[in-house]
């Protein structure tokens, strides 16, 4: 059972929103992500810790905001270059009332069973990595459904989907036929603000939670605001993947007080 802290969520009209922190890891230090330009990327600045190991960020998030679940993004084993596999097991050791995310760009039942025998709590099914809905079914089978979620990774509004792939582009569709094959909560993440800073798509989130409503829908990508969290709230987010705001001190624990404590 994860560990339930006071602000690992934000009370937005009487509903808490999950915040979620983030941690890109490269060549085995934490990132900072941006656009989705993974080779452009370069370790994090943060006004949290001084250097960029993956392990004291972790610890960071859990004493700064009492976060009960971090995601964990291996960028070495979504680009097929490597894995963190050994970080992560470090990383789920040292914070064992944490539930811990991961996108490691898995494709296989073997890639995802390694990755909870190292502790991962719940193991993320990346549009972007697989070819087909298909090859989403059969990790949710092995997984189940609640060590597993999907993410329906976008670039200009549009699905992405590892090539060659005649899957639908239409996250409306997407988000729809991932819920009747069985997920019941999903990441919705904008690649290509990821990042920027230039706040979410809301209104494109409001048409596929309208489409998927027995959905739960975590959101990533351009968040840099409480005003943002509660846009978000307002259109079916239950919950928020941050990591820039985080960084440069844009969102506090303070400002996550406040909100929890004014609405």
């Amino acid at each position: 059972m994860p560990f339930r802290g006071p602000w690992s969520g934000v009370a937005v009209w009487g509903v808490t929103m999950q915040v979620i922190p983030v941690i890109d890891i490269l060549r085995g230090v934490a990132v900072h992500a941006r656009r989705g330009e993974r080779m452009a990327y370069r370790p994090i600045q943060s006004v949290l810790l001084q250097g960029a190991d993956p392990v004291a960020l972790l610890r960071a998030y859990r004493d700064t905001f009492e976060s009960e679940a971090v995601y964990v993004a291996d960028l070495d084993a979504i680009m097929g270059s490597g894995d963190d596999l050994t970080i992560i097991a470090e990383m789920a050791a040292s914070e064992p009332q944490l539930e811990i995310i991961v996108d490691a760009g898995i494709r296989s039942v073997e890639q995802a069973k390694s990755l909870l025998d190292a502790g991962v709590s719940k193991v993320i099914v990346a549009s972007e990595s697989l070819a087909s809905l298909d090859a989403a079914v059969q990790l949710l089978a092995a997984l189940g459904a609640d060590r597993a979620l999907c993410s329906i990774d976008l670039k200009d509004r549009a699905v992405i989907w590892r090539e060659p792939s005649t899957e639908t582009r239409d996250p409306c569709e997407a988000a729809t036929s991932l819920m009747s094959l069985g997920f019941r909560e999903a990441i919705f993440l904008e690649m290509n603000k990821i990042g920027t800073g230039g706040g979410a798509d809301t209104e494109l989130l409001d048409r596929v939670t309208t489409a998927a409503p027995g959905m739960r829908f975590i959101v990533g990508g351009g968040i840099t605001s409480v005003a943002d969290l509660v846009r978000l709230k307002r259109v079916g987010a239950s919950g928020v993947l941050l990591a820039t705001a985080l960084h440069d001190g844009t969102i506090t624990r303070q400002d996550l007080i406040r909100v929890k404590v004014d609405d």
